[in-house]
């Protein structure tokens, strides 16, 4: 993930946080600042620079008293958004009437597909600024998990009953 903000003391800041392993990299106009430990920075001028948070809880860069916000916070309606799929797969699975309407995959695997794509909601609509759109993607990811877990619990069915 690439952020680029334009500061008006500091000019253009670049910030990058990778997905899969939480480094970061800072550049200020252009130039790469020299990372000093895990959330700090220093320019070739010897001006310490610190990020705190991250891409999910907001990061912000500290510069001595001056603080710029990189990234929003995550917001409640992202987070409840983002763990419907579990819920629906958590209540539709250990309910025996809903069940036997349309049998879905429940328990350790039904939490683990249902687990995924909510976290995969939650990263793909952070980044999404219209709340109609989190919406209408969100709706997508539910019926993703409810697909996923039927196409599981119907097979599992079938060869049971064959």
């Amino acid at each position: 993930m690439r952020i680029v903000i334009e500061d008006p003391v500091n000019g253009k800041i670049v910030y990058e946080e990778s997905f899969w392993t939480g480094r970061k990299k800072l550049y200020v106009n252009d130039e790469e600042l020299i990372k000093t430990s895990k959330r700090s920075f220093q320019t070739q001028d010897n001006q310490e620079w610190n990020i705190s948070g991250n891409y999910l809880s907001g990061a912000i860069l500290e510069k001595g008293e001056q603080k710029i916000r990189l990234t929003p916070a995550i917001k409640w309606y992202e987070i409840a958004l983002s763990i419907l799929p579990f819920l629906l797969i958590l209540i539709w699975g250990n309910s025996v009437t809903l069940f036997s309407l349309v049998p879905v995959i429940g328990g350790a695997v039904g939490g683990l597909i249902s687990g995924i794509i909510s976290v995969l909601n939650l990263l793909i609509i952070k980044g999404i600024k219209s709340v109609w759109l989190k919406i209408l993607i969100s709706v997508g990811m539910i019926a993703a998990a409810f697909l996923i877990c039927f196409l599981i619990g119907f097979s599992i069915v079938s060869a049971a009953a064959a």
